[in-house]
């Protein structure tokens, strides 16, 4: 039962690794939707991203076996918190690295089919990523 306790902590631990990582860039606090053809997951999918990697580090790293006739008892530090948060952390940047780089090759591809617009290109220069799509969206 001690197990499901530890598993717990550190699903808990990676959600809000997740969490933290939507207040960074431009994510904000959303629901899922589709933004000019793009799925924008939200903190609910930064979270659960989050929540998965976290397990799954702390699932390597605890690699033993937890049942059967040679089962071992299994310790959990503060260590393993940290590393729940961190590795929570960072897969749910990886995640939103990865819509982000979505948006923005549809971004360049929708300006690269309209006519050339300097007031435009300086503004996509400048913005996040989803106002980068509107924008283009919006060329002549």
């Amino acid at each position: 039962m001690e197990v499901l306790w530890m598993i717990v902590i550190v699903l808990v631990c990676g959600a809000a690794g997740g969490f933290v990582n939507v207040f960074i860039g431009d994510s904000g606090l959303h629901l899922p939707k589709v933004e000019n053809g793009i799925l924008l997951p939200s903190f609910l999918g930064t979270m659960l991203v989050g929540t998965v990697a976290a397990l799954g580090s702390w699932g390597a790293a605890k690699a033993i076996t937890i049942f059967g006739t040679s089962a071992a008892s299994v310790s959990f530090s503060t260590g393993d918190i940290a590393n729940a948060l961190i590795v929570g952390f960072g897969g749910a940047k990886w995640f939103k690295s990865e819509t982000e780089k979505d948006v923005l090759q549809r971004t360049a591809a929708i300006a690269a089919g309209k006519q050339p617009d300097q007031s435009a290109a300086l503004k996509i220069a400048s913005s996040t990523p989803v106002q980068a799509l509107a924008t283009a969206v919006q060329m002549q």
